[in-house]
């Protein structure tokens, strides 16, 4: 017998050591906070979301919301710096920790990637159910690390009415686009298109929507397609159908623009249908997928590795980006969602006549280049084609040493 006991405690001991540790945080269940950008739906639908959890959930998950009122970029480096507070950090943490966060879907990958999120299981929140190019912005290296939330993607706006009296619908190609704006829109006194082209992250998603519809892509800035994208935009500012002033448009400047009646074509997001709908324009404009693959923005919801309630926080997630809260979302603050099913149920469509254009975009939508240092690759590309916009001439030697510039800036140099 006593041989026995002792074998059985070796083999116990050999069990222990060989089986993996488990962090008691990823069962954790408790009060947890949650942190989004600000909140600017009518009636604060999103806060209207975690009221409802908490309503059900009962006293031990209750969620603390935290709407950060600041721009995406100032966002983002507020939740990089706790991140890195606590990491650094000596003690017990984890009562500090923002549980649940959403990321901008070209930050998920800086915030994987440096260890910040917690790893999810596919299986568990039915990553199948969701848009191609949603998952693929909340996945590095093969691991899902966050959930698709709010789905964004840029989309086109036209005058139906200019259209309409000329005899012709919207364009299904850049050179169809080019063709109208360049000869009916200064026949109707409209500059033909307008878009996001100053300085800042709007310029890097315009363009690539323009290089990926000509069979080009971000690291191949010195090849045919890059050339043919960029360099239609640089003609309309040449030729005068995009406006020069264009060249500092952000999507507030490009929606005024389109809204007061002073342009034929516009390149914006799909908060812009609502405005417009409340605008003289009403009845008069229609929206439409980009020609070519428009770029997906958006958000995704993560579990901070810090947490020590993940349980909680992972069934958060699963609630927030559920069919019924999707579809709120939808119907009442107009974001497109991330699940397939949705933009297939009758009812909805019924209710929602656009949906189908949301979905052809979402389906086409392409992720920008996903990297830790994606601000930086941003900034090289924005730098060098707003360059190449304001002087045409510059074009080539601009995008001749783009690669070689975004390829220093994906390696973190």
């Amino acid at each position: 017998m006593a041989r026995g006991l002792a074998c059985l405690s070796v083999l116990c001991l050999v069990v222990a050591c060989t089986s993996p540790a488990v962090d008691p945080a990823h069962e954790g269940r408790g009060r947890i906070t949650f942190v989004d950008s600000e909140d600017l739906s009518t009636d604060r639908q999103i806060k209207q979301l975690v009221d409802q959890w908490n309503e059900s959930a009962g006293r031990i998950d209750q969620v603390n919301y935290v709407p950060m009122p600041t721009p995406t970029d100032a966002y983002r480096a507020q939740l990089m710096a706790r991140a890195q507070d606590l990491a650094g950090a000596r003690g017990d943490v984890r009562s500090q920790c923002y549980d649940v966060v959403t990321l901008d879907a070209v930050s998920t990958a800086e915030f994987a990637e440096a260890g910040y999120l917690a790893p999810l299981s596919p299986a568990e929140f039915g990553a199948d159910r969701f848009m191609p190019a949603a998952l693929e912005s909340s996945t590095v290296d093969e691991e899902l690390w966050a959930v698709p939330w709010r789905a964004d993607v840029g989309v086109l706006y036209y005058r139906s009415d200019v259209l309409a009296a000329e005899g012709r619908g919207w364009p299904s190609t850049w050179g169809e686009l080019e063709e109208m704006a360049a000869t009916i829109a200064p026949e109707h006194r409209l500059n033909g298109y307008v878009g996001q082209l100053g300085q800042y992250e709007g310029l890097t998603v315009n363009a690539l929507e323009a290089v990926w519809a000509h069979g080009g892509d971000a690291d191949e800035f010195g090849g045919p397609g890059a050339r043919a994208g960029v360099g239609m935009l640089a003609r309309g500012i040449e030729r005068g159908w995009i406006p020069r002033a264009a060249l500092a448009y952000d999507e507030t400047a490009s929606l005024t623009e389109f809204m007061e009646g002073r342009a034929l074509f516009m390149r914006n997001w799909p908060y812009a249908r609502s405005q417009l709908e409340a605008s003289p324009l009403k009845g008069r404009f229609g929206m439409a997928a980009l020609p070519g693959s428009g770029a997906l923005g958006g958000w995704n919801v993560a579990v901070s590795r810090c947490s020590a309630h993940q349980a909680t926080a992972r069934k958060f997630i699963a609630f927030l980006t559920g069919d019924d809260s999707q579809r709120v979302l939808l119907e009442r603050a107009g974001y497109p969602p991330t699940l397939h099913a949705l933009y297939r149920e009758p009812d909805l469509n019924g209710r929602q006549p656009h949906l189908g254009v949301l979905r052809t975009a979402v389906e086409n939508a392409r992720n920008r280049p996903p990297s830790a240092h994606y601000d930086e690759v941003s900034r090289v590309i924005q730098r060098a084609l707003h360059s190449a916009l304001r002087n045409p001439a510059s074009l080539d030697a601009e995008l001749g040493r783009l690669d070689a510039d975004v390829a220093k800036a994906l390696s973190g140099r």
